[in-house]
């Protein structure tokens, strides 16, 4: 007996380990579609609202939508709302936007599945957000499933299962109700209202709400759609505890099963079934998936629970009874799995690609098993039950484990955005510095996605300097400063403890196209370290055009960015030795672009940046004095006009080329 306990306890194990060995990548399902203006668009005019259109119904109570400047500055001008007829669509007001470059930046709970999301989508107004190195963020990314996210749905199916299969049991295959059978059941009530609790939980704590504030939101719904059956549940397994007859014991005993079949329908509300077209079928087709696994998973525990008190003569009979439903079961499982799969997944590539269609490959392995168990029981053992229920019990023990873990890859499934309903863009990758402080304490990796001007997510992970453990510091502090801008001010960020050693915030500090220098300061009390670092932000390379000169007449170098806005550069002389550089901008027509303010940077082949000094001969036109030798030279041009309007390029340039 101990040496199968102990096997058992080995096998959950590894089925366990063997079900979360695939990462749980997740995304919600309220993910942005398209928006007002659009993403990655230019608009002459300052729109006075914008709105984005989610792909499931966001709760407004627990969705956000703001629009910010390159500086990380909000200008909204009133609450976010519901289109009027159209659920799906978030409107913020807005005000008055000058030209530049903006970031829709949204969270979504969906009131479907409860499941939290966020992103951004860029746009420009007078201005193309490809100039100032703007991407086009659609679909959006929510934190992993947390464990509790994960041990909830896992508990609640579990419990529905025992419960179901305990009703099963008793009403159609034994035609009887022992005690035993009573207190299954009040066991899988128990793992129920667990599961409904931790579930809500989960939900709460990622939507950011209070307890106090989710019964007037979707997520309290969704609690009252599982907690009211599993409620008439409970009461039917305490009166199955309570009643000393067994003809009233086995009545509750079918009430708890038809409860819980009716909180299965509440969780099946509450998935991806219910958000995917069409969906009265798509919710059937889960519900008859959960009610199969219960009448063929938790019947088998409900038998294994009963065999003991069975005389020779009659368990041969209850056994085949059985035999014939888990078959049932086993075949609807694995007809509505299929197709569900199916409607989710809907290519082969990501069946393979995805964290979903891992997930259900792995959960049709499990399957595959469990028929295989099956099927020798069906073949070998029941026809020995009247005999001998050794080999029965091992194979059914077994089944019971892998179904259990079938179970819980079921409940990292419901976590996962399923393909057909995901719209992942291309991420931008993120910028990264590294570096230690002077005393070689500790080092610091900053990352800052999506490392453009404006606003970004930054991700400090700091570790000690000799044994690369991470450092659980007390907080971490972002310095901000522009060494090419005289006239921008510094400025800070905190960040906050993800975990140990890593520490997040987002700020729109990064508010211009250049290099920024970036002291990262590791407040621990007396051992407090300081770490200077570097970040460059991304730009949309520009497209070079070289015209060669000849005799009197300079190359000529000419920058284009993506919105047709350009920079001429060229040398006089055109030959090694002290020079003046030129510098001209133009706007997308050809016209001199009013560039008040330039700084120019020059690095030679092998050597260290260095500012020039610049003159304006005239708004758009900029010279400056220096002395190049052979072999190529790089340039870094920013300008900017008197509204703030900037325009960056970099290009390579050498003399008498």
């Amino acid at each position: 007996m101990r040496s199968r306990l102990r096997a058992l306890i080995v096998g959950a194990a590894l089925a366990t380990l063997g079900a979360l060995a695939v990462p749980l990548v997740a995304s919600a399902h309220a993910l942005a579609q398209s928006s007002m203006p659009a993403g990655g668009s230019t608009v002459q005019q300052s729109p006075s609202q914008v709105s984005v259109t989610f792909g499931e119904t966001p709760d407004v109570r627990l969705s956000t939508l703001t629009v910010l400047g390159a500086s990380g500055q909000s200008f909204d001008a009133g609450p976010v709302h519901a289109t009027p007829g159209d659920d799906l669509t978030l409107v913020v007001p807005v005000k008055p936007l000058p030209r530049g470059v903006y970031t829709i930046s949204w969270r979504t709970v969906s009131s479907v599945d409860g499941h939290y999301a966020a992103g951004s989508l860029v746009f420009g107004v007078g201005e193309s957000p490809g100039a100032a190195g703007g991407t086009v963020s659609v679909g959006g990314t929510t934190p992993p499933p947390s464990a509790l996210a994960v041990a909830g749905r896992w508990t609640l199916f579990a419990g529905l299962v025992l419960l179901i299969g305990a009703g099963v049991v008793c009403g159609a295959v034994l035609g009887d109700a022992p005690r035993r059978l009573a207190w299954l059941a009040a066991g899988g009530w128990v793992l129920v209202a667990f599961g409904i609790y931790a579930v809500t939980e989960a939900q709460r704590a990622a939507a950011g709400a209070s307890w106090s504030d989710v019964f007037a939101t979707s997520l309290g719904h969704q609690l009252i759609v599982r907690a009211v059956p599993g409620a008439l549940a409970g009461v039917a397994v305490a009166a199955a505890l309570v009643v000393r007859r067994v003809m009233w014991r086995r009545v509750a005993l079918v009430v708890a099963a038809l409860a819980a079949a009716g909180a299965t329908w509440g969780e099946a509300l509450s998935t991806h079934a219910a958000a995917q077209a069409p969906a009265g079928i798509n919710l059937v087709l889960q519900w008859l998936h959960l009610l199969a696994a219960g009448v063929w998973i938790g019947g088998l525990a409900a038998l294994l629970i009963s065999l003991p008190g069975l005389v020779a003569a009659r368990r041969g009979t209850v056994v085949r009874r059985m035999s014939t439903a888990a078959a049932v079961g086993l075949a609807v499982v694995v007809a509505t799995g299929i197709i569900r799969a199916v409607l989710e997944v809907q290519s082969w590539y990501a069946l393979g690609a995805t964290a979903f269609g891992q997930l259900v490959i792995l959960k049709l392995a499990l399957v595959t098993v469990l028929a295989l168990l099956g099927a020798v029981n069906r073949w070998r053992n029941v026809p020995r039950a009247s005999r001998t229920v050794r080999g029965l019990r091992r194979v059914a023990s077994t089944e019971v484990v892998v179904g259990a873990a079938a179970l819980l890859v079921a409940a990292a499934l419901v976590n996962v955005v399923p393909p057909v309903s995901a719209s992942p863009p291309p991420q931008p990758a993120a910028i990264v510095a590294t570096g230690s402080d002077a005393g070689t304490t500790v080092k610091v990796s900053l990352s800052a996605t999506p490392g453009l001007a404006g606003f970004n997510r930054f991700t400090a992970t700091v570790v000690d300097y000799d044994t690369g453990q991470p450092v659980d510091a007390e907080g971490v502090q972002l310095r901000f400063s522009f060494p090419a801008r005289s006239d921008v001010g510094g400025s800070s960020l905190d960040l906050k403890r993800q975990s140990a050693g890593v520490f997040t915030g987002s700020g729109g500090n990064l508010s211009l196209t250049g290099a920024w220098k970036v002291s990262v300061l590791v407040e621990r009390g007396a051992q407090s370290a300081e770490v200077p670092l570097q970040l460059t932000t991304r730009t949309v390379p520009p497209t070079i055009t070289v015209r060669k000169g000849g005799g009197d007449i300079p190359t000529l170098y000419t920058a284009t960015l993506a919105d047709r806005r350009s920079v001429q550069v060229y040398l006089d002389p055109d030959k090694p030795g002290p020079l003046i550089f030129h510098s001209t901008f133009f706007d997308a027509t050809g016209k001199e672009l009013p560039v008040t303010t330039c700084t120019i940077t020059a690095t030679p082949p092998g050597g260290t940046a260095t500012p020039l000094a610049t003159t304006m001969l005239e708004p758009g036109h900029f010279v400056a004095n220096l002395t190049m030798a052979q072999g190529k030279y790089h340039f870094d041009i920013d300008g900017s006009t008197s509204t703030g309007d900037t325009i960056a390029v970099a290009l390579d340039v050498a003399a008498g080329s």
